[in-house]
């Protein structure tokens, strides 16, 4: 299967200007947004963005996942496991963080990890950035709008 044929699915809102410049070298492919509620230890879906995702986009394909990056594993493994329920075909991970506790746990579900940093052990991701602003949420679904828009869909 070629890397063309892929869907891009990014954890919202953090993991939207990452999934942007992955598309940006992959070509154009509209990425669709998750979106998490995270609370301390644990991250659920969404009920509402759940509800509103378009299964047909992701059922029966290739999905990388994206994220601003990876420290326990909890945001990956509840998206993956979602996404897999959704009939995804084959399911990767592309973080430019990923410790590799949690990569050793998630090498189950994902078929590859693309990390550019692999640290031993959980640290905030804002220590492996020069600038880790945090978006918000409504920040988020604007960027996946407007790059739809752009895309004229």
């Amino acid at each position: 299967m070629l890397i063309s044929d892929a869907q891009i699915a990014c954890v919202r809102p953090n993991g939207v200007p990452i999934a942007l410049g992955v598309e940006s070298v992959m070509g154009a492919r509209d990425p669709c947004g998750i979106h998490l509620s995270r609370m301390v230890e644990t991250a659920v879906l969404d009920p509402g963005s759940v509800a509103d995702f378009d299964a047909g986009r992701v059922k029966g394909r290739r999905v990388i996942l994206v994220n601003e990056g990876v420290e326990t594993g909890t945001a990956a493994k509840v998206c993956g496991d979602w996404l897999k329920s959704l009939g995804v075909l084959e399911l990767e991970l592309a973080v430019p963080v990923c410790t590799r506790t949690a990569m050793n746990q998630l090498q189950f579900l994902f078929s590859s990890i693309v990390t550019v940093q692999a640290p031993l052990s959980a640290r905030s991701l804002a220590w492996h950035y020069t600038d880790f602003d945090v978006i918000d949420q409504e920040s988020g679904i604007a960027l996946l709008d407007a790059r739809s828009k752009a895309l004229g869909q």
